[in-house]
C-alpha cells in the first residue's frame, strides 16, 4: 500500500506541475501579446503624427541682399524682415551683425547688408544663386 501512495502522490506532483508549467504559459502569452499590441499602437501614433505634418508648418532660411535706406537702422531691419524663428529681434540683429562682419551696430544709408528671412516657399538648388530678391 505504500507504493501506491507514492504513486499516486507522484502522479499528483506531475499533475499539479503541469498546471503550473501551462499557467505559466499562459501569462507569458497574455503578457507577450499585451507588449506587442502595446507597441503596434504607439508604432501606428507615431507613423500618424509623422504623417500629418505638412509642408507649411517648415520654414525655409534663406538670406538676401539688401540696400540700407536713409533713415533705416538695425531695428527697423528686424521689424521688416525678421519673424517668429527667431527668440527676440536682438537675436536677429545678432545675426545681421555677424553675417556682415559688422564691427557696430550701426548703419549707413546705400550700405549693401545680407539679411536673412524665413519662408515656407522651397526654391531647390537649382535655383539658390538667383535666390536674390528685394524686400
Amino acid at each position: 500500500m505504500n507504493i501506491k501512495t507514492d504513486q499516486m502522490y507522484s502522479k499528483s506532483r506531475r499533475q499539479k506541475r503541469k498546471r503550473e508549467v501551462v499557467i505559466r504559459r499562459k501569462i507569458f502569452i497574455m503578457v507577450l501579446t499585451f507588449v506587442l499590441v502595446l507597441g503596434f499602437f504607439f508604432s501606428y501614433h507615431a507613423i500618424l503624427s509623422k504623417a500629418n505634418t505638412s509642408l507649411e508648418d517648415t520654414s525655409f532660411k534663406y538670406y538676401t541682399s539688401i540696400t540700407v535706406k536713409y533713415g533705416d537702422s538695425l531695428w527697423t531691419l528686424a521689424d521688416k524682415y525678421a519673424d517668429s524663428q527667431y527668440g527676440s529681434k536682438q537675436d536677429y540683429i545678432d545675426e545681421i551683425i555677424h553675417i556682415n562682419a559688422l564691427k557696430e551696430d550701426t548703419v549707413k544709408a546705400g550700405q549693401y547688408l545680407v539679411v536673412p528671412y524665413y519662408t515656407h516657399d522651397f526654391t531647390g538648388a537649382e535655383n539658390n544663386t538667383s535666390d536674390l530678391r528685394t524686400l
